[in-house]
């Protein structure tokens, strides 16, 4: 795909239209003869009413105004104008030949007049003033289409992010999955421990590069607006224990106890479970790299005054203090070193925030050197009108034909490389897997296959994921369709819900998620 830069289009402005309003035509050319120039348009109104009229249909980069006028007097109109929230902001002159007391230039600027003008106008002054409001105007013009242009910019710095993200997780997926294979097939068997050691140093490394590019897509969706929240009802105490769990293989390689201390009970309350999970993982993760071995990290949580409370406590080398103040800037990495050797992209903990800020908490961190860090996370404990359904549950709410019959599972990529993959993933879970590489493969053979569950990218050539979707619904195929891409944003989630996906998930579809899901349908038929 070709990225062609938006224009800048600063020498394509239009010219900055002043209004004059006054009943005497003879005001009106005196006035407009000693303004007029090149750069600006000049409209004349004879009443405040039709002032008020052309207001609605242009933009004013000045008002200059009589206040003695019939019907409507300056202050009457400036009082309507101001009310207007497309014309609030612009500046308002009274031009006046009697009103000069104090009483009443102190009431014109109460009411939002920004200079006066005496009658008879002095040309050099006047001339002068009406430039500097000109100038002013251009230069927040030319400001305004400067972010716009940047903001189109930014845009399509994130599609290209997301469109590299798609092509580099893939061969980042297949050599983490393959590695990590080999390690576990291997490491019985292989007596040479640099064997051994290489292929870790393979998976080690893949894992820094994905981490690396999610770290960059998280900060590409933070940077395009407010992070979008699909809040849920989460049982606290499981998805604590979940996060340890998840994190303990990480622990276990450096002889670091998690200690869990939940005293919450039966508490739920509404998270977006994905991306608090990326919070506590990657807090978790940081205190395992920078502790020593033998040492331990705490992860505690209380309830307290509406609130929800979750320390990650370690026992590790600690912060400076010089350096707290910027713990959470990007791309900031401390004097401290990890006692492993292990990688950081400095992106981590501004992507924490961001995602606690999100959910309307807040987090802070103590730390002391030689004795380690603290970090304190606090969030609104808080129920959902009407709480969403968890995926899981959309998966087992399609009814089973067979008890006894496996889930004919359908992927759909175009990838051959994560066809492979997904295939030896998916088997190793059950069932009967399809592997198709179109929509339109899937759309030819969906009634000779009967598919129970499908998966597929959204990106291919030909019908993608999308189309695939509508069709199916289309069909009267009412079954569970996830999507899969390398990045996920606010345009992505749209068209997936447009398509009636039931879901969308990022790239590889790897066991943490797929696992999880297939194996809620097999307990809920053999249930």
């Amino acid at each position: 795909m070709k990225f062609t830069k938006p224009p800048l289009n600063i020498f394509k402005m239009e010219k900055a239209k002043i209004l004059i309003v006054d009943d005497l035509a003879e005001n009106l050319y005196s006035l407009e003869h000693i303004i007029e120039k090149e750069d600006r348009e000049i409209i004349t109104a004879t009443s405040g009413n039709e002032a008020l009229k052309l207001a609605r249909l242009h933009e004013f980069a000045l008002v200059i105004t009589d206040v003695q006028m019939p019907e409507m007097n300056g202050f009457e109109f400036i009082e309507i104008f101001r009310g207007r929230k497309n014309t609030k902001n612009v500046p308002v002159i009274f031009a006046t030949a009697i009103n000069k007391e104090k009483e009443y230039v102190i009431k014109g600027y109460s009411e939002g007049a920004v200079d006066y003008l005496y009658k008879p106008l002095d040309p050099s002054i006047v001339s002068a003033k009406v430039d500097i409001f000109v100038t002013l105007y251009n230069q927040k013009r030319t400001l305004q289409l400067q972010y716009e242009e940047l903001d189109a910019l930014n845009q399509l710095k994130n599609k290209f992010l997301g469109m590299a993200a798609h092509d580099i997780r893939n061969p980042l997926a297949i050599i983490e999955f393959y590695s990590k294979s080999l390690i576990g097939e291997l490491k019985p068997i292989l007596k040479d421990p640099a064997k051994i050691q290489e292929l870790e140093n393979i998976f080690v490394s893949t894992k820094f590069a994905q981490n690396l590019v999610n770290d960059f897509l998280d900060i590409s969706k933070i940077e395009s607006g407010t992070i979008e929240l699909e809040e849920e009802m989460v049982d606290v105490t499981q998805f604590i224990e979940t996060s340890i769990q998840f994190s303990q293989v990480f622990a276990d390689k450096k002889n670091i106890k998690l200690v869990g201390e939940i005293e919450v009970g039966n508490l739920r309350t509404a998270l977006d479970k994905n991306k608090m999970n990326q919070v506590l993982n990657n807090l978790i993760t940081n205190a395992i790299k920078f502790s020593h071995e033998g040492t331990s990290v705490y992860l505690k949580t209380i309830q307290k005054e509406g609130y929800l409370h979750i320390s990650v406590q370690d026992e590790g080398q600690g912060i400076p203090e010089s350096e707290m103040s910027h713990l959470f800037d990007p791309f900031t990495k401390t004097s401290v070193k990890s006692t492993a050797g292990e990688k950081s992209t400095g992106l981590g903990l501004m992507i924490v925030k961001k995602i606690v800020d999100s959910h309307d908490g807040e987090i802070n961190v103590t730390s002391e050197v030689g004795k380690g860090s603290c970090f304190n996370i606090e969030i609104p404990i808080k129920v959902l009108k009407e709480p969403l359904e968890p995926v899981s549950n959309l998966i087992k709410s399609f009814e089973a034909e067979k008890n006894d019959k496996k889930l004919n599972i359908v992927v759909v990529d175009d990838d051959i490389l994560m066809r492979t993959l997904s295939e030896v993933v998916f088997n190793k879970i059950g069932g009967n897997i399809t592997m198709l590489e179109d929509g339109a493969d899937l759309l030819e053979q969906v009634e000779a296959i009967g598919p129970d569950l499908v998966f597929t990218d959204i990106n291919m050539p030909g019908v993608n994921g999308y189309d695939l979707t509508k069709e199916m619904r289309n069909k009267g195929i009412d079954i569970p369709i996830f999507g899969l891409t390398g990045f996920i944003d606010d345009e992505v989630q749209n068209l997936s819900k447009k398509s009636g996906m039931d879901g969308i998930y990022e790239k590889p579809p790897v066991e943490n998620l797929l696992k999880n899901l297939i194996s809620e349908i097999y307990e809920e038929r053999l249930g």
